[in-house]
């Protein structure tokens, strides 16, 4: 048996093997709800799920006709819903502790992010795994429209317009970038697998002043552990999407990197909290690992 819960602690349950299938979904979609490179769920029968507790406290948002994208009203953490087929539950896999499984594929792997390659051997399907009939959706882009010098946009913003745009699956919050990030930071400690729903999050970074919402503030739920943890995330109240978060004290905005609509261009990046890491996650490329957080004298040049 595997315990699972959200980021709060308000929605737990068990699940137990056989598992029907355990994959990575680079889906437009996944990626703009669980602000990470890719989702990662895991096929658990019906008869070996269990909830064990805040089933009151999940909120309910459906994207397509195909299936559910609950999340934690509190947390925004993305948590178990129906799958396709009715007697399997769809669990994100990084909510899940101690899960003995491994990942099978990649699904929807001509969907991903450019900004990434995937590294490892896994067979790798361009939408749906054969046998699946599920229909095919992709989300809304957000337009990267003129923005001109005027009160809403930022001091530093670029009279030639943004750089790059974001928004939440549902549409109600929407933000842009007037620089683009110069390389990727993927965090993988228990607390950023519990909010995404994944192996690991994926923030692209760059200075505060360059980065503002343009629609949608009043619709960005926030949700910080207590002190002495200095751990938070931001996310749409409607549909449960990770959302920008911005630290006053860095200077920083840290962006979901897979709700962002970048070039074509694979960026650098840099593991942290390698350590802490999920049992069933291979880290496949070469880029720069650390088993927590980097030394100060790394920081300013990875941030």
């Amino acid at each position: 048996m595997a315990r699972g819960a959200c980021l709060c602690g308000a929605v737990r349950f068990d699940v137990a093997p056989p598992y029907r299938w355990f994959a990575y979904c680079h889906c437009s979609m996944c990626r703009i709800h669980h602000g990470a490179l890719f989702g990662a769920g895991v096929g658990v029968e019906a008869s070996r799920f269990a909830w064990r507790a805040g089933t009151g406290e999940i909120a309910h948002y459906r994207a397509t006709p195909s299936f559910e994208r609950p999340f934690c009203r509190h947390c925004g953490s993305k948590v178990p819903a129906m799958s396709h087929l009715a007697d399997v539950m769809l669990v994100p896999a990084g909510t899940l502790e101690d899960l003995d499984a491994r990942p099978r594929a990649h699904i929807f792997a001509a969907s991903k992010s450019g900004v990434h390659e995937i590294a490892d051997a896994l067979p790798r399907f361009a939408a749906y795994p054969r046998g699946v009939g599920l229909p095919v959706f992709d989300a809304p882009r957000e337009p990267l429209a003129h923005v001109s010098a005027s009160a809403e946009a930022s001091p530093a913003s670029s009279s030639s317009g943004p750089a790059a745009a974001g928004r939440c699956l549902c549409g109600e919050v929407g933000y842009v970038l007037d620089v683009l990030p110069a390389r990727l930071v993927h965090c993988h400690c228990s607390l950023c697998r519990r909010s995404r729903g994944g192996p690991f999050s994926t923030s692209a970074c760059v200075p505060a002043e360059h980065f503002r919402f343009t629609r949608g503030e009043e619709s960005v739920g926030t949700f910080r552990m207590a002190p002495p943890r200095a751990y938070g995330t931001d996310f749409c109240l409607h549909c449960g999407s990770l959302l920008p978060s911005v630290s006053p004290e860095a200077g920083l905005a840290f962006l979901p990197a897979g709700a962002l609509d970048l070039p074509e261009k694979p960026l650098p990046a840099v593991h942290l909290h390698v350590g802490s890491k999920a049992q069933w996650e291979v880290i496949a490329d070469d880029w720069p690992q650390f088993d927590e957080a980097p030394p100060d004298e790394c920081a300013a040049e990875l941030f």
